[in-house]
């Protein structure tokens, strides 16, 4: 399951390393040696149909026991199965709603790469490219050695994205710098979806990270001219990648089969979500405002993001990447925003942006609690009822991960008279 669920949009396993490691299960069960094997079972029970009959509570429990094990096991010695071991936590740890935790996996994942030798493998690769021709390979294979490199680059892709929005600068973040001083500037050869992604996680969000953290510090404060010439730069740079792939996510195949790629659609989303993030603190209100750059932008955005959700279907919307629901709630947030700041009416597309949360929540617990915050909120915007929405939901200056805690807070008093049946997920 997996491999069908998770792997399309996280490559980072090898069908025959997990082939391996259940043929070496001892009959009868009665322990799984295999670390990378336990963190996948730790996933998948918690969040996949094929292990409702062991009951909600059952799953919790199973889920939770294999989790503690992977985590001193991996934090123990450090190796690539250790490194897979703890990537595939942080996912789980970031679809649980456990951000934070998130976070520190991401980081010790970042430290164990510089501690196994994959970032100086990665930097030699450097030395001997092209500017443009810097970024993961193709997956082309299952082999193990030509594993290390490209999950070097999904480790490097998938903390820029769950991490895309903090105001604080990680001290680690050197090589990152390096990446992207050294191929920011070139055109890069995205060879295929993939490559593309993680070119623009790794090495394309850099400058819009230190664009939020800078701005976060008070540097613009005195120059909006200046933040609007850099932000200009970053979006233009967003939308190069956007603009470089098929317009679709869905292919025909030879077949008659439809195939759909991931990647094309997690690019979409993570640009237009940047570029809400990147200008959302610059937009005003007022008459001008209102036709400036970054609340033109801001709208566009959110536009692409509903005509993205709108192409893609119910069940690949389900099994997505669960920072897909976190990218799509800034852009709910900012039109909610936009609808109380200016009394208007929310417009028909918004339903387009619940929907997607919504379908991602019946597998996320993270999409469930968005979806409940923008519900209380949606009841505010339409005074239906004051539902005590944390002030920093409103506040412009704020991006949703500076605010993901006081909204869990929130949350945790308000679900229960927002109860929604179809977000308790399908199989508790």
């Amino acid at each position: 399951m997996w491999f069908k669920e998770s792997q399309p949009w996280v490559p980072i396993l090898t069908r025959n390393q997990i082939q391996s490691a259940l043929e070496s299960l001892p009959l009868p069960l009665t322990h799984i040696d295999d670390l990378v094997l336990k963190a996948v079972l730790a996933l998948q029970i918690k969040h996949s149909s094929q292990a409702i009959f062991l009951g909600y509570h059952g799953r919790l429990r199973l889920s939770d026991y294999l989790r503690a094990q992977v985590f001193n096991e991996a934090l123990s010695k450090a190796s690539l199965s250790s490194l897979q071991a703890l990537l595939v936590i942080a996912i789980l740890d970031y679809g649980a709603d456990n951000i934070p935790s998130t976070f520190s996996l991401l980081s010790v994942c970042r430290r164990m790469c510089e501690s196994i030798g994959l970032f100086r493998k990665l930097l030699k690769q450097m030395e001997i490219q092209h500017p443009a021709q810097i970024g993961p390979p193709a997956i082309v294979s299952n082999a193990a050695d030509e594993l290390a490199i490209p999950l070097t680059w999904a480790t490097l892709a998938l903390d820029a994205t769950t991490s895309l929005g903090i105001t604080w600068r990680d001290v680690s973040a050197a090589l990152v710098d390096h990446l992207s001083s050294v191929a920011y500037v070139s055109t890069p050869d995205l060879k295929d979806s993939f490559r593309s992604h993680v070119h623009l996680a790794a090495i394309g969000l850099q400058p819009l990270h230190m664009f939020v953290h800078d701005h976060d510090r008070g540097r613009y404060d005195h120059s909006r001219s200046e933040a609007l010439e850099t932000c200009d730069e970053i979006y233009h740079n967003l939308m190069s990648y956007v603009r470089s792939q098929p317009s679709s996510s869905y292919t025909l195949l030879a077949d008659g089969l439809i195939d759909f790629d991931p990647y094309l659609m997690q690019t979409s989303l993570v640009a237009h979500a940047g570029a809400i993030i990147m200008y959302m603190p610059l937009v005003e209100f007022d008459g001008n405002g209102l036709q400036e750059v970054p609340m033109q932008r801001c709208l566009q955005a959110c536009e692409d993001l509903v005509l993205l959700v709108q192409s893609i279907s119910d069940a690949d919307c389900e099994l997505s990447s669960p920072v897909m629901p976190s990218m799509l709630f800034v852009a709910a947030r900012f039109k909610l925003i936009m609808y109380r700041g200016l009394r208007r009416p929310r417009e028909p597309m918004f339903d387009s942006l619940m929907h997607g949360i919504n379908m991602n929540g019946r597998r996320w617990e993270v999409a469930r609690r968005l979806d409940i915050v923008l519900r209380a909120a949606i009841m505010e915007v339409d005074e239906q009822a004051d539902m005590e929405v944390p002030a920093v939901f409103w506040n412009l200056k704020k991006t949703h991960l500076d605010i993901s805690e006081e909204l869990k807070e929130f949350v945790e008093r308000k679900k229960h008279c927002l109860y929604v049946g179809a977000l308790n997920g399908p199989y508790v």
